[in-house]
């Protein structure tokens, strides 16, 4: 049993299809915009990060967000969790900032994968998406989580719009690989 809710078990079968290709192969860099306790971590360390040259940064404030799921959960803890976790995998790094902060310090073209499942509003959604296309390299895949997730919530909380609204500015410099609950695209 585990203490915090896996919200990255049901939406891993992405994973499994559109990252294999990445296994094994070295200097592959990739980068996590929103962590929790590093479910998707651990699981891409041991299955297509083995390289030892390849590295994963992982990039959330542990502090967590307005959402009704958010108000029962103690994120310092979280974050401990997480770290215990995570230390065995010396090609995973932390950083604990938002991911504005982050992404003011970071070089373009420098990612072969970005995941986007950080804040959940449509203004941050908009401004990870931006920030993580202009860090991406050509042919790099680039994920959001949660595309249908706030269904009842008002637009502007949810990171469809944000999403809808990135895939139209870009339309024609990105295959579509999948629109479904989460997105997938890979940058042409």
């Amino acid at each position: 049993m585990t203490l915090f809710p896996n919200w990255f078990d049901g939406q891993k079968y992405n994973f499994e299809i559109y990252l294999p290709h990445l296994q094994d192969k070295p200097n592959m860099r990739f980068l996590q915009i929103g962590v929790y306790t590093g479910d998707a971590s651990v699981w891409l360390a041991e299955n297509i990060l083995t390289d030892p040259t390849s590295s994963l940064i992982d990039v959330d404030t542990w502090a967590g967000s307005d959402e009704p799921e958010h108000s029962r959960i103690d994120f310092e803890h979280v974050y401990e969790y997480y770290r215990r976790r995570l230390s065995p995998y010396t090609n995973v790094g932390w950083v604990r900032k938002t991911s504005d902060d982050f992404f003011s310090k970071v070089a373009e073209e420098l990612f072969d994968f970005i995941y986007i499942d950080g804040g959940h509003t449509e203004e941050q959604v908009a401004k990870d998406a931006n920030d993580a296309w202009r860090c991406l390299k050509p042919n790099g895949i680039l994920a959001f989580d949660d595309y249908m997730w706030g269904q009842d919530l008002p637009p502007h909380l949810t990171p469809r719009p944000a999403i809808d609204a990135f895939l139209e500015k870009h339309e024609g410099r990105y295959d579509l690989l999948t629109k479904e609950y989460q997105v997938w695209i890979r940058k042409l």
